[in-house]
Protein backbone atom coordinates (compact mmCIF):
# COMPACT_ATOMS: atom_id res chain seq x y z
CA UNK A 1 0.00 0.00 0.00
CA UNK A 2 1.27 3.43 -0.86
CA UNK A 3 0.99 6.33 1.52
CA UNK A 4 2.51 9.74 1.76
CA UNK A 5 3.97 9.23 5.22
CA UNK A 6 7.71 8.70 5.47
CA UNK A 7 8.54 5.19 6.55
CA UNK A 8 11.58 3.27 7.61
CA UNK A 9 12.65 2.83 3.97
CA UNK A 10 12.55 6.59 3.37
CA UNK A 11 14.57 7.25 6.50
CA UNK A 12 17.20 4.66 5.51
CA UNK A 13 17.61 6.22 2.08
CA UNK A 14 17.82 9.69 3.59
CA UNK A 15 20.46 8.61 6.11
CA UNK A 16 22.51 6.50 3.71
CA UNK A 17 22.37 8.92 0.78
CA UNK A 18 22.64 12.26 2.51
CA UNK A 19 22.03 15.02 0.01
CA UNK A 20 21.06 12.68 -2.85
CA UNK A 21 17.59 12.75 -4.29
CA UNK A 22 15.83 9.85 -5.93
CA UNK A 23 15.07 10.19 -9.62
CA UNK A 24 11.39 10.42 -10.51
CA UNK A 25 9.57 7.14 -11.08
CA UNK A 26 8.52 7.81 -14.67
CA UNK A 27 8.19 5.70 -17.80
CA UNK A 28 10.88 7.83 -19.44
CA UNK A 29 13.29 7.12 -16.58
CA UNK A 30 12.55 3.38 -16.83
CA UNK A 31 13.33 3.45 -20.56
CA UNK A 32 16.54 5.39 -19.99
CA UNK A 33 17.60 2.90 -17.31
CA UNK A 34 17.05 -0.09 -19.59
CA UNK A 35 18.78 1.77 -22.44
CA UNK A 36 21.84 2.41 -20.26
CA UNK A 37 21.97 -1.22 -19.16
CA UNK A 38 21.80 -2.32 -22.80
CA UNK A 39 24.59 0.11 -23.72
CA UNK A 40 26.76 -1.43 -21.03
CA UNK A 41 25.97 -4.94 -22.31
CA UNK A 42 26.88 -3.82 -25.83
CA UNK A 43 30.24 -2.56 -24.54
CA UNK A 44 29.36 1.03 -25.48
CA UNK A 45 29.65 2.53 -21.99
CA UNK A 46 31.72 1.39 -19.01
CA UNK A 47 30.21 -0.23 -15.98
CA UNK A 48 30.02 2.58 -13.39
CA UNK A 49 31.33 0.28 -10.65
CA UNK A 50 34.31 -1.29 -12.45
CA UNK A 51 34.89 1.51 -14.99
CA UNK A 52 35.49 -1.24 -17.56
CA UNK A 53 33.60 -2.04 -20.74
CA UNK A 54 32.50 -5.58 -21.39
CA UNK A 55 30.44 -6.95 -24.25
CA UNK A 56 27.67 -9.40 -23.31
CA UNK A 57 25.43 -9.78 -26.36
CA UNK A 58 22.92 -12.23 -24.81
CA UNK A 59 22.30 -9.70 -22.03
CA UNK A 60 22.00 -6.87 -24.55
CA UNK A 61 19.44 -8.94 -26.47
CA UNK A 62 17.52 -9.48 -23.22
CA UNK A 63 17.23 -5.72 -22.69
CA UNK A 64 16.15 -5.20 -26.31
CA UNK A 65 13.53 -7.92 -25.88
CA UNK A 66 12.38 -6.31 -22.63
CA UNK A 67 11.79 -3.02 -24.45
CA UNK A 68 9.80 -4.85 -27.14
CA UNK A 69 7.70 -6.48 -24.42
CA UNK A 70 7.07 -3.10 -22.79
CA UNK A 71 6.02 -1.70 -26.16
CA UNK A 72 3.50 -4.52 -26.64
CA UNK A 73 2.15 -4.33 -23.07
CA UNK A 74 1.75 -0.54 -23.10
CA UNK A 75 0.33 -0.20 -26.64
CA UNK A 76 -2.30 2.53 -26.69
CA UNK A 77 -1.42 3.75 -23.19
CA UNK A 78 1.62 5.93 -23.84
CA UNK A 79 1.86 9.61 -24.59
CA UNK A 80 3.17 10.48 -28.04
CA UNK A 81 6.50 11.47 -26.48
CA UNK A 82 6.81 8.20 -24.55
CA UNK A 83 5.97 6.13 -27.63
CA UNK A 84 8.52 8.04 -29.72
CA UNK A 85 11.24 7.62 -27.10
CA UNK A 86 10.55 3.89 -26.87
CA UNK A 87 10.66 3.53 -30.64
CA UNK A 88 13.89 5.53 -30.97
CA UNK A 89 15.65 3.66 -28.18
CA UNK A 90 14.71 0.31 -29.67
CA UNK A 91 15.91 1.37 -33.12
CA UNK A 92 19.25 2.60 -31.79
CA UNK A 93 19.84 -0.54 -29.75
CA UNK A 94 18.92 -2.86 -32.61
CA UNK A 95 21.36 -1.08 -34.91
CA UNK A 96 24.12 -1.26 -32.29
CA UNK A 97 23.37 -4.94 -31.66
CA UNK A 98 23.68 -5.68 -35.39
CA UNK A 99 27.02 -3.81 -35.50
CA UNK A 100 28.22 -5.79 -32.49
CA UNK A 101 27.48 -9.05 -34.32
CA UNK A 102 30.08 -8.24 -37.00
Amino acid sequence: MANDEPGDDDEMVAEGDAGLQRPPATFDFLLQTIFTQALMALGRVPNPITQKTHKNLPTAQHFIDTLAMLEAKTAGNLTAEEAKLLEEIQHQLRMMWMEAQA
